[in-house]
């Protein structure tokens, strides 16, 4: 790890020796809240013992494993939200479509699962939408009968991966019987969780069991992140095992300049109370997709009390005049990947030009595993630099509030609709965020003004957000780009695409929570204008439709609430 802060870095050495003198590495291990916020931070710091933990523990048992190894699915899917979908949608965009041969490890000290001795092969997906058009071509592209799902949810009672196992099942259960298709799921879960109940009765395939004290953003070295890589036919105990080299670099008796998960979380939280709290990630691209797990992990643990990081995973490093002063560059590459000269020479210029920049390399793909827990232990660092707990989610629930009460007041009106826009024109209904009143008066129900407005009320260190609650196809996310594209470089200021209801469990938590800095759009299609008729949530009640309306429209809301510069 290489550290070139500039004219930062003596502030980051004095936050160095002050954590030192302070012994809080050593009292970060023996959970000492009074580090954090001295609240009930010493609840979830579970995750320090993973990289140690027994296979059964971390992984699933044995039996589960010979089970999930046994299954004649081709296919395995992950329905899930947020800390219990992110990791295993790295672990399938980053090994799908590699070699089986290249996928596992010749080593016998990992071969021991049941999973690899099996040589089982499958691609993993994620499905966590709510959008009806997403979730119906994800249907229509993996049938239903081919598929072996994990249903993830530490509560048990999460709504998304709820309301997609009722669609399923029901599905399957119409061509199999109802015992069959139970046996295409396993529940992944905190012990003593409806998910867990549910499971036993209907006659999963199989239950593993999380940690009570390990938050859902914290447990990728846990069953619900480690079953689904078994499930593919990759090596678990690898990462592990590597995640166990890190955690003993991080340990108590490590020195602080020594120690990488320690000084990359002072580093970060150091720059951050300086004003550069935008996180610029550039990653080789065979691990590009680890950029929105440190997306979700950073901003929901951070953006809160008015503070908060706000992680960009960027496609491509801009010369140094198009970023304000108000980021951080952090690179991750992996040894041999051919892009990172160019993204050296860039991050050369970058650090020249005064802008701090951090460079991580790793071996290979599985050294992710030790990139998972430095990452951990540098978020909990930055919860402790800036008097933070990094283990909750206040304003995640704020969200879920409001979609509650939408859908209540829908199912009271008998369908009729309840949500009115500001301004229809054509044909096109326009939700304005009170913070632009003024200026939507101004534009006179005129969409293009409206949007000039917006861009204009951008300032220095404000981020423009794009949240969409559409399907994530190449068609609608490249058009969502180029709006992006249009404003970042134009306004000097740090852009974003995000998807519902992803990012409500991600960084919506740091829109609502962190710096009052949000600007931006937020796009989702009502339910009424929808071709084809609802989809319904069998056993559930209700449909996707107006479930995802009512995600979307229940955000704006409380983002208006807060004082962001929103359009709808």
């Amino acid at each position: 790890m290489l550290f070139e802060l500039g004219e930062h870095a003596s502030a980051v050495a004095t936050a160095q020796a002050d954590w030192e003198r302070d012994s809080r590495t050593h009292r970060l291990w023996n959970r000492d809240a009074t580090i954090f916020s001295n609240s009930d931070e010493a609840r979830w710091l579970g995750w320090l013992e993973l990289p140690t933990a027994a296979p059964e523990a971390a992984i699933g048992s044995e039996t589960l494993r010979a089970a999930i190894a046994a299954h004649p699915a081709d296919t395995a899917v992950v329905l899930g939200m947020g800390g219990s979908s992110l990791w295993p949608d790295v672990l399938g965009r980053t090994w799908n479509d590699r070699p089986a041969a290249a996928a596992t490890s010749a080593s016998a000290s990992f071969s021991t699962s049941a999973s690899a001795s099996a040589g089982l092969r499958r691609r993993l997906f994620v499905l966590d939408s709510t959008v009806p058009d997403a979730i119906e071509a994800f249907l229509a592209r993996f049938p239903s009968e081919r598929c072996l799902y994990f249903v993830s949810s530490k509560s048990g009672s999460t709504i998304e991966p709820n309301a997609l196992f009722e669609l399923i099942h029901a599905r399957l259960a119409a061509k199999l019987g109802a015992g069959a298709a139970s046996r295409h799921f396993v529940a992944i879960t905190d012990p003593g969780s409806a998910l867990e109940a549910r499971a036993r009765a209907a006659g999963f395939l199989g239950i593993a069991l999380g940690r009570a004290d390990v938050g859902g953003r914290f447990s990728a070295l846990s069953p619900f992140g480690l079953l689904p890589a078994a499930a593919m036919g990759l090596e678990p105990e690898r990462l592990l095992a590597c995640a166990a080299a890190m955690a003993a670099a991080c340990g108590p008796d490590v020195a602080v300049d020594k120690n990488p998960g320690v000084a990359l979380g002072l580093a970060l939280g150091t720059l951050a109370q300086r004003g550069r709290d935008k996180l610029t990630l550039s990653l080789s691209p065979e691990i590009e997709s680890f950029g929105g797990w440190i997306e979700q992990l950073v901003a929901e643990s951070t953006g809160k009390t008015g503070q908060g990081i706000l992680p960009i995973p960027d496609g491509g490093l801009g010369e140094p005049a198009r970023y304000a002063s108000d980021r951080v560059f952090v690179d991750l590459a992996v040894a041999g990947d051919e892009t990172a000269k160019s993204r050296g020479t860039s991050l050369d210029a970058l650090a020249r030009a005064g802008h701090p920049v951090i460079r991580i390399e790793l071996a290979d793909a599985y050294d992710l595993g030790q990139a998972i827990f430095v990452w951990e232990m540098a978020t909990a660092v930055v919860g402790a630099v800036l008097g933070l707990n990094p283990f909750d989610q206040p304003d995640v629930e704020s969200a879920k509030q409001a979609t509650r009460q939408l859908m209540a007041a829908e199912q009271a009106a008998a369908g009729r609709g309840t949500v009115a826009a500001d301004i229809e024109a054509a044909g096109v209904r326009i939700f304005a965020a009170k913070t632009l009143g003024p200026a939507a008066r101004d534009a006179k129900g005129d969409p293009a003004r409206l949007m000039k407005a917006l861009v204009d009320s951008l300032m220095p260190n404000d981020s423009f957000i794009v949240n969409a609650f559409l399907a994530d196809s190449p068609e609608i996310r490249a058009k969502l780009e180029r709006i992006r594209a249009a404003v970042g470089p134009a306004r000097r200021v740090a852009t974003a695409v995000s998807f519902g209801p992803r990012y409500l469990h991600s960084t919506g938590q740091l829109h609502k929570g962190g710096p009052n800095r949000v600007v931006g759009l937020q796009l989702w299609q009502s339910a009424a204008s929808r071709k084809g008729g609802a989809l319904a949530i069998p056993g559930i009640g209700g449909d996707f439709d107006r479930l995802a309306e009512a995600q979307a429209v229940g955000d704006f809301r409380v983002l208006s609430e807060r004082g962001r510069r929103m359009l709808g």
